[in-house]
């Protein structure tokens, strides 16, 4: 969109973690925040997580490199250069109203803040359903947005789901997924067809009330 109204060169956006940006050493970390913002130039680079850029690695080792990381961006983005791409950081609001305090520099280059609220059950349906028809999904005609909103609201507490938000829906798929192959190697040695592209509501009752605890 931005793209098309002419604030980005390119209809480009990259969304990348702190794995993408950091390495083992300083000068790994500085050529790997280079490639992704290089890779990201005339579009958008979405940084997930952004917060952990300034947590230390395992053992307590990495946080410098993060910082390596955080002070490369800086760079560039004080260069300001045409094709610099437009950057989003992106997390929980706690963390990273945080992060960007412990950085005054990116106050200056960061200046709005957009929250979002947590997505409603019904909601987290909705995007689950949307996936898997993009997958090439179908499905049975009593999995509706309202019926797994139900079953999610009946079988998940608000802490849980806050935790994760859209990620509920990646992990029903997924979950919907393995259940749709559970059934298919069933079928196969009962010698009975299935459909391999067909979701039905014991698959994600199945993920919901084995897995979501």
């Amino acid at each position: 969109m931005y793209h098309e109204l002419g604030f980005l060169r390119k209809p480009k956006f990259l969304e990348v973690e702190r794995l993408d940006m950091v390495g083992r050493t300083r000068e790994q970390t500085i050529m790997k925040t280079r490639e992704v913002i290089d890779e990201a130039r005339g579009g958008i680079l979405f940084i997930d997580e952004a917060y952990t850029l300034s947590m230390s690695g395992i053992r307590g080792r990495g946080a410098d490199c993060g910082e390596d990381a955080i002070q490369e961006m800086i760079k560039e983005m004080t260069r300001k250069s045409t094709d610099m791409p437009l950057i989003i950081l992106a997390g929980f609001p706690e963390e990273i109203h945080q992060f960007v305090g412990e950085q005054p520099l990116f106050k200056k280059h960061f200046p709005l803040l957009f929250q979002f609220p947590d997505y409603s059950c019904k909601e987290l349906s909705r995007i689950f359903l949307d996936m898997a028809f993009a997958k090439g999904f179908d499905v049975s005609s009593d999995l509706t947005e309202e019926a797994i909103g139900s079953l999610l609201e009946a079988e998940t507490t608000a802490a849980w789901r806050r935790e994760r938000n859209g990620r509920v829906s990646e992990m029903l798929l997924s979950g919907v997924r393995a259940q749709v192959r559970m059934r298919m190697r069933t079928a196969a040695f009962e010698e009975r067809e299935v459909d391999s592209q067909l979701i039905i509501w014991e698959d994600v009752e199945n993920v919901v009330v084995t897995d979501f605890k």
